[in-house]
């Protein structure tokens, strides 16, 4: 199957190249992709042959360039459903593109992936843990380039806002998030403000994954650098409309949903080596019959210690999703957290969503050498309120409410390390363990959940750049232009 798609895609851009197309090229040099590809930067410690891609891109036309990325990972989760229940498995996941940029101001960018687990005897085959070669982003992008003032995006597309809380592709997960989308950017120097609207893709099994009709995201996000000095300041209003459906966690047995989230998402630097990142979230609108009430805040405050050998960073942090006193009121207060990407923000087992949620979380972050990157983080967990339910990362129902039991879910020791060979190849290893509060234990076997695993990434430039979809970041995706 992979040697089809592998087949596939060199006939893409063997067909790309023409006489026509060779004549509307652009030089090498102009182009992002090329810069990133001879960053000498990444080089020096790079062996040559670990990048054939990159010597293959600098014989092609600069208008045309192809890539990708790989990434395996061993999982051995134990305690799974806080259960006696265990199991190891290999995820394995490829993406391969291909940008044709015939002109300066009008680019496509075709993409496609292939999710697979292996050795698996109990967590199922299927979606977020399998989809094999799908259409991950496919769109073409008119605009002035970075440079200019304004860009026009349709087609399917990751969608990347600020720390990825409220909208993000998921990306730790096998098969990640993209989003059927039609997009304006309005950007000049560090601001930005992008209009969209956007369904997102299932992850079914059909080939093109197509939306759910009526699940719609409607947004204005802005970006702001220095207009608070030392910082970025992002505002934004999203709309979600989405119909009754057993496919959608939000508003099983609910009704039509219609809700607005205004947000604000605020970060930068302070003296002494203090760093802050906050983020706020209202919801109003109506649930069926219900009229929605929700609100979510995170803050977290930082400090790097630079004159120690590791220059580490110490950091405190707390997080608050509202949940629903009164299921059978008219007041719907669970808050919903839309399309984020949950990991590591809560945790790095992954079993906790932002939904009727208070966390508390300590941690530091060491650089032991120019290469490896350590973390360890100690966090507790709390439902909001009993009345409510216990959702899971995805905000799927993990626990039904259990009114009158004690909101203590449990707490997580986090232990993780990662060492970057280069930007294109890196290699990490964790350590993750829920230990059952008085919450779990009364409602579920309370076996404690563990989580390690190991992994490495591959990019198939050595300077790790992928085309940007947009100037926010997200691993993988070159956000310096």
């Amino acid at each position: 199957m992979r040697t089809n798609a592998l087949l596939a895609l060199v006939l893409l851009v063997g067909l790309s190249i023409t006489p026509g197309w060779v004549n509307a090229q652009t030089s090498s040099d102009s182009t992002a992709a090329s810069s990133a590809a001879r960053d000498p930067s990444t080089a020096a410690d790079t062996p040559v042959w670990l990048f054939p891609v990159v010597e293959l891109n600098d014989h092609l036309p600069g208008w045309l360039r192809i890539g990708g990325e790989y990434r395996n990972r061993v999982e051995g989760p134990s305690g799974i459903g806080y259960t006696g229940t265990r199991d190891f498995y290999l995820l394995d996941r490829l993406r391969m593109w291909v940008n044709i940029q015939p002109k300066e101001w009008l680019t496509f960018h075709g993409e496609v992936q292939d999710s697979r687990i292996f050795f698996n005897h109990h967590i199922p085959n299927g979606n977020p843990y399998e989809d094999s070669w799908t259409l991950w982003e496919g769109y073409a992008k008119v605009g002035s380039g970075p440079g200019g003032w304004v860009d026009v995006l349709a087609g399917r597309q990751v969608l990347v806002f600020g720390e990825e809380r409220v909208i993000g592709p998921s990306d730790w997960l096998n098969v990640g998030r993209t989003f059927n989308v039609a997009r304006l950017d309005l950007h000049h120097a560090n601001n930005r403000v992008s209009v969209f609207a956007a369904s997102v893709v299932p992850g079914d099994s059909s080939d093109l994954h197509n939306a759910l009709a009526g699940n719609n995201l409607y947004g204005v996000y802005g970006s702001f650098k220095n207009v608070v000095p030392k910082a970025d300041f992002e505002p934004y209003v999203l709309w979600r409309v989405a119909p009754s459906s057993s496919a959608l966690a939000e508003t099983l047995g609910r009704g039509h949903l219609n809700e607005v989230t205004t947000g604000l998402h605020w970060r930068g630097t302070l003296p002494a080596d203090f760093d802050y990142d906050t983020e706020f979230d209202g919801q109003t609108g109506s649930l069926g019959a219900s009229s929605i009430r929700a609100w979510a805040g995170y803050a977290s405050v930082g400090k790097t210690f630079r004159n120690v050998a590791t220059s580490p960073r110490a950091f405190i942090e707390g997080n608050y999703a509202s949940g629903t006193k009164n299921p059978v009121g008219r007041d719907w207060n669970t808050f919903d957290q839309l399309y984020p990407s949950n990991h590591d923000k809560y945790g790095f087992e992954d079993q906790i969503g932002r939904r009727n949620l208070e966390q508390f979380r300590v941690g530091a972050e060491e650089d032991l050498t120019k290469k490896w990157k350590v973390k360890q983080a100690f966090e507790g967990y709390w439902l909001a309120t009993s009345n409510d339910n216990f959702y899971a990362s995805s905000g799927a129902i993990a626990i039904p409410a259990h009114p009158g039991a004690s909101r203590h879910v449990g707490n997580e020791l986090d232990l993780v390390a990662e060492y970057l060979l280069n930007p294109g190849l890196t290699f990490g290893v964790g350590y993750a363990r829920l230990f059952a509060g008085q919450f779990l234990n009364t409602t579920t076997p309370g076996h404690d959940s563990s989580y390690p695993y190991a992994y490495f990434q591959y990019n198939f430039s050595k300077s790790g750049f992928h085309y940007p979809v947009n100037g926010n970041k997200n691993p993988g995706i070159d956000t310096s232009k």
